[in-house]
């Protein structure tokens, strides 16, 4: 095996995350080592597959791939190939499984392990943050493997609560194992590799990029048996997580809140359609009291629950919130101190003016308790067309005005996300397999019109098509 991760290296290159044509491909070829070496008229003869990805495969440069190979050594990186031992076996079934792995840390065995990927919000509350610290301590507890994404707000709550508790937990990154994303959780980077493992589809030294999130998630929920959502807004990523989920035929799990509060209309939408409602860690493991009876112990759940009360100085600690002094003590946090503020421009220097004659006697404003501290992704605020221009303006003018607010949304939109808009009919739907003749990695084409949804510019419907609306 050793002698062909090179070649499965240059095949994860060559495609790109999150590769359907991988799957195809790997049902007439068994190794990346028969792919590398087989004749171009023979890969002419596979017709699942786009013209596109039999262009990338005829390239048979393997310089990339040994340079790869070389970082992993020098920093210690374990690389696990779709046909190694050590590949988790969950992933195997996937539709665009990750052709490789790269791990840093110790992976659990997922065959005989109960496993649950807990996500939410990075914005989070004082209540999803709660929330996610005892039901990552309290399945920790029950010998449950915790999987999340590493990012601030609830899947680093729930990470560091599972470690806590003594568990193993898996943190799957949109970028390369050697790059900490947010820098802040540097502590909690190397407190998960030796309680469990870091891993990635990309290459060491990838940075973060806002497509690779949507294409990682679904390694995160396809570790796993279930998906627990403990806090999201409606139009938040952590969404994208919960329906792979629901794609991949795992269970879905959802933490109720309040009705109507734009923090948890995820989550209670999610209720809505059908998720399983979660007030107790043991609604969670009733669901695998049969298959996985033999390995979770749920009475140690139910013992942890006095122990699971949220530890502020730990978080501190591991980077997951920020404390600050305060002159009076407090007993309880207010409402809004966790969440993530938006990032600040820098401050333009006014010009001198003169000084007041009389003191500001307002008391200044106080501090809170906790904060996070990642300055996470802001997504552009979405532009629209008007319902209605005004009709007593001239028709080129109303033209005009329409155009150019078609220029302001386009403007505000990353480039892939542009290029598949236009290329999207306004007279009929159209596949993704159309859409993969696009200058684009298939994975990013899918991050991409997962954006676009998300935002209301695209309407999925069955069979993989795509419309605009």
């Amino acid at each position: 095996m050793q002698n062909d991760v090179i070649f499965w290296v240059w095949l994860s290159e060559r495609l790109g995350a999150g590769s359907r044509d991988f799957r195809w491909l790997i049902m007439h070829y068994e190794t990346a080592y028969e792919l590398f070496h087989m004749d171009p008229d023979e890969l002419d003869r596979i017709e699942d597959i786009t013209d596109r990805t039999k262009d990338k495969l005829a390239d048979k440069n393997l310089s990339r791939a040994s340079a790869i190979i070389r970082t992993c050594v020098e920093k210690g990186i374990e690389i696990l190939p779709f046909g190694s031992p050590g590949y988790p076996i969950l992933l195997r079934d996937l539709e665009s499984p990750p052709i490789v792995l790269y791990c840093k840390g110790t992976l659990p065995e997922f065959r005989d392990r109960l496993s649950i990927a807990m996500v939410g919000t990075r914005k989070m509350s004082e209540y999803g943050m709660k929330t996610a610290y005892r039901f990552g301590f309290e399945l920790a507890r029950a010998n449950v493997t915790v999987v999340s994404g590493m990012a601030a707000g609830i899947d680093g709550v729930s990470a560091a609560a599972a470690m806590q508790a003594g568990g193993k937990t898996v943190a799957v990154l949109g970028s390369g194992v050697d790059v900490i994303y947010p820098k802040h959780h540097a502590r909690l980077y190397e407190r998960i590799q030796q309680n469990g493992a870091v891993i990635s589809e990309y290459a060491p030294g990838t940075r973060p990029n806002q497509y690779h999130f949507p294409a990682r998630n679904r390694i995160i929920s396809g570790l796993c048996q279930g998906t627990l959502v403990v806090e999201a807004g409606l139009k938040s990523g952590t969404l994208i997580t919960a329906r792979k989920a629901v794609m991949q035929g795992r269970h879905l799990f959802s933490v109720p809140a309040n009705v109507g509060d734009e923090r948890w209309l995820g989550t209670n939408a999610l209720l809505r359609d059908g998720a399983i409602p979660v007030l107790e860690t043991e609604d969670v493991l009733r669901v695998y009291e049969v298959s996985y009876g033999n390995v979770i112990d749920k009475n140690a759940a139910i013992q942890a629950h006095a122990e699971s009360v949220c530890d502020l100085r730990l978080l501190a600690q591991l980077g997951v919130i920020e404390t600050v002094r305060r002159e009076a003590p407090v007993t309880e946090l207010p409402r809004e101190t966790v969440e993530i503020p938006r990032p600040q421009r820098r401050a333009v220097p006014e010009p001198p003016t003169e000084k007041p004659t009389a003191k500001a006697t307002e008391p200044p404003a106080e501090k809170p308790t906790a904060k996070a501290t990642e300055q996470a992704y802001e997504e552009p605020e979405q532009l629209s067309l008007p319902e209605e221009l005004p009709m007593q303006q001239p028709r080129q003018d109303r033209a005009s005005m329409r155009k150019e607010v078609i220029g302001n949304i386009l403007s505000a939109l990353p480039p892939i996300q542009v290029d598949i808009l236009k290329a999207i009919p306004y007279d009929r739907p159209i596949s993704t397999d159309e859409l993969a003749r696009l200058d684009y990695p298939f994975g990013d084409i899918l991050a991409a019109l997962t954006m676009l949804e998300l935002r209301g510019y695209v309407r999925k419907l069955p069979g993989a098509l795509y419309t605009k609306i």
